[in-house]
């Protein structure tokens, strides 16, 4: 199938893709009842013999939000993401870019499609991608107790329609990816599975290895070391009390960061329904 993630040369089509190689990705997932943070972060290394100007392609889970994004070249520039009206933050780019700036513009076209134009990227430089994004996690149909994360890995045409002027081409199935999810339930974890990737599981804490008291509530997922970005990567987890109606309460403390301590509450409140029995056929 016709996929492509990763950092592509703005008008030169896929042909010259090769110039800038996925070095390394890994991603870290923090989960919280059916809410997720996750981190991305891919390393690339321009090969190109001049300056270009380069676009980064990566899929996002259905119903993401990116929350932060920054670029970093060779571990000394930093570009950041600010929010501003979409005419003026073009004009800002485009001016920068005519001055031989290194600069970032991020477009959204499709939610579940980031895309970021990178200008002036110079030959033998390390690009480094971060990305933070949020999601609500579906449950999965086979049970009120079951959660489905999904963490897409290719771009593809979904719903019979695909993102416009991006270059179709097939994806490297040796580039590995390293994920890790650190799991935080209401109540028990009673399962946690992959259907798509050899999976290592610590149940009972946020680590490899159980060290200190063991938390029922608490998992530790991680890839396999054979892992690839050939296909979406699925974790499908299970735990008690996921049909009941609850509240969630994450702090913000000052010692963290915060200007002032904050709380945040998340309340979940589950449908159920009475409905009679079909009559089998």
């Amino acid at each position: 199938m016709p996929v492509l993630v990763g950092i592509i040369p703005i008008g030169t089509g896929w042909t010259l893709r090769e110039e800038y190689p996925l070095v390394q990705s890994r991603c870290n997932y923090s989960v919280a009842d059916v809410y997720t943070i996750a981190e991305l972060v891919q390393d690339y290394h321009s090969n190109a013999p001049i300056n270009r100007d380069v676009e980064y392609v990566f899929p996002l889970p259905p119903s993401a939000a990116v929350c932060s994004f920054k670029a970093v070249i060779d571990d000394k520039k930093v570009i950041k993401g600010v929010v501003k009206e979409k005419l003026e933050a073009k004009k800002a780019y485009e001016q920068a870019v005519a001055q031989g700036k290194t600069a970032g513009l991020l477009e959204q076209e499709h939610a579940d499609v980031f895309r970021v134009s990178l200008g002036n990227i110079r030959p033998q430089t390390k690009i480094s991608v971060h990305i933070s994004f949020v999601s609500i996690i579906p449950h999965d149909g086979s049970s009120p107790q079951t959660l489905r994360i999904t963490m897409p890995t290719a771009i593809a045409p979904r719903y019979g329609t695909a993102p416009t002027n991006i270059p179709w081409l097939r994806n490297n199935s040796q580039n590995r990816f390293e994920l890790s999810v650190s799991v935080q339930m209401n109540k028990a974890v009673t399962s946690i599975s992959s259907p798509s990737h050899p999976i290592g599981l610590t149940l009972g804490c946020h680590q490899r290895e159980l060290t200190g008291e063991y938390e029922p509530s608490k998992a530790f997922v991680y890839l396999g070391d054979s892992a690839m970005l050939d296909k979406d990567i699925v974790i499908v987890i299970s735990a008690q009390g996921m049909d009941t109606p609850r509240c969630s309460v994450e702090r913000w403390l000052k010692s963290d960061g915060a200007e002032e301590t904050t709380d945040a509450y998340a309340l979940t409140l589950v449908p159920k329904f009475e409905l009679p029995a079909l009559p089998s056929q």
